[in-house]
Parts: structure tokens; C-alpha cells; sequence
């Protein structure tokens, strides 16, 4: 029986362009187990999402950097200054822009995707820098390395007193693949990453929160609840 969802916003419950799904909005209404947002997005940004969704303040926040445990409890896992030290070595070679949200970010750094991201990761490599470079599909992140979407459930999950395998993950992209990989059960929304769909025990047909909402409909169909 599942549990709990862990869910990713951008891509997952919104369109290409960020806008909320309705499809999605009333699958998650008609949830009887707890939503964890996980998302590459702000801590405030997520607050905000889960307060217009009606989701608790538990959630999982720039890639697993910061967390919420509650309305009053946050806690932040990453470092951003090996993030800075990373950016001002890889501005010297690539054409880095910072997203319009830098002064709201914790933990990590969100670029615009105007550079060749899978250079700047071998670069990374390269120079030995102890930061991941990651490509959301809406902006590129450098982040900590030692913390993904998947250390953030870990702690997420031990906080709720609810077994990693009682956790249902649904997304779209590869940041997603960390809590995909402890998740119980997986399921992914039809414009996922060819590598996300391929670990998935389900695909949806539908993309975007359309395939979300097609999804819950399958597990409600699975009594999977």
C-alpha cells in the first residue's frame, strides 16, 4: 500500500510553461495520503505551491538542499559556497547566467539554459569540483553533491515515520532518478526522460499534470491506496 506521494512540480503538475495543470489540481484534492512536494525550486517558491494546493509544509526543496519538516522547521543540507567557488571557476569559461530567483536560493545556483550544460558537467569532472551540474529541462543547477531529490526523502521519509517502500515518486526528469530509486512504487508523466520512463512501474500516456492526474487514476484503479 502506498502511503505518501513525492512529487515534482515543473514538468509533473505544470506545462511547459509552468502553468498548473487543472487535471492535476483535482487528482491531488481527491488524495487521502500526504503529497511531499520535491522540486529544483525555492524553498519559498515550494511554500507558496503547497499552500495553493492544499499539500503540507513537508517538502523537499533546490534538489534536495533544503528541506521543510513543518510550518516552523527548516533545514538546509547543501553548502552554497562550494556552488559559488564552482560558478566563478566555470564563468571564466562558459557564458553562465543566474536565474531571476538567485536572491531567494539557499543552497544551490539555477542558470539559464543558453550553454552547453553536458561540457560544463565534464568540465566539472575535469577541474575535480565537488558539485553536480544538472539539466531540469527548465534551468541548469549547480548543487552541492553530496544531496539529491533522493537524500532529501530519506530524511523526509524518517521524519514522517513512513518506509521508503510506502512512497510512491512521480516526475519527469532526470534530477527525479535519486528518489525514484527508493521509492516504492514509480510512475512517470508522458514528456519524462527516457531514463526516468525506463525505471518506471508506470507511463503515462498523457503528458504533463494531464499524465499526473492519469497516474492517480491508475493507482486508485490498482487500489493501490
Amino acid at each position: 500500500m502506498i502511503r505518501a506521494l513525492v512529487v515534482d512540480i515543473d514538468g509533473t503538475l505544470s506545462d511547459q510553461n509552468r502553468v498548473l495543470c487543472p487535471a492535476a489540481l483535482q487528482a491531488l484534492r481527491r488524495l487521502l495520503v500526504p503529497v511531499v512536494l520535491c522540486t529544483g525550486n525555492t524553498h519559498c517558491f515550494t511554500r507558496t505551491v503547497s499552500v495553493l494546493l492544499g499539500t503540507p509544509r513537508i517538502f523537499i526543496a533546490e534538489n534536495g538542499g533544503v528541506l521543510s519538516h513543518s510550518e516552523d522547521e527548516m533545514e538546509v543540507l547543501a553548502d552554497l559556497n562550494v556552488c559559488e567557488d564552482a560558478f566563478q571557476k566555470l564563468a571564466a569559461e562558459f557564458p553562465l547566467q543566474r536565474y531571476n530567483s538567485a536572491r531567494y536560493r539557499f543552497t544551490d545556483i539555477a542558470l539559464l539554459r543558453n550553454f552547453d550544460a553536458l561540457a560544463a558537467a565534464r568540465r566539472v569532472q575535469e577541474l575535480g569540483l565537488p558539485v553536480e551540474i544538472i539539466d531540469t529541462t527548465y534551468a541548469v543547477h549547480i548543487k552541492d553533491r553530496r544531496v539529491d531529490k533522493g537524500t532529501g526523502l530519506r530524511r523526509i521519509a524518517k521524519r514522517m515515520q513512513i518506509d521508503l517502500s510506502g512512497f510512491a515518486a512521480i516526475g519527469d526528469s532526470n534530477s527525479d532518478l535519486p528518489m525514484y530509486r527508493l521509492a516504492g512504487f514509480r510512475a512517470s508523466v508522458g514528456n519524462a526522460s527516457p531514463e526516468l520512463k525506463q525505471i518506471s512501474d508506470y507511463v503515462a500516456k498523457a503528458e504533463y499534470g494531464n499524465g499526473f492526474a492519469e497516474i492517480i487514476n491508475y493507482m486508485n484503479e490498482k487500489k493501490m491506496f
